[in-house]
């Protein structure tokens, strides 16, 4: 499971990355890439903290 979200957590933020350079004057796609950048790295965080709590046990 925390493979599944740190992959995802990638693509999102990868996806949104692609947004931003494809449609860099387009406002609806720069909120649209924030968002998805913001539950990108929010993704990333918590596979990083399922992957540290599942190590200590």
């Amino acid at each position: 499971m925390k493979n599944g979200i740190y992959i995802l957590s990638l693509i999102l933020i990868g996806i949104s990355i692609f947004l931003l350079i494809e449609y860099p004057n387009s406002g609806r796609i720069s909120l649209i890439a924030g968002a998805m950048i913001f539950i990108g790295f929010a993704l990333n965080i918590a596979g990083y903290a399922l992957n540290t709590k599942l190590k200590t046990n």
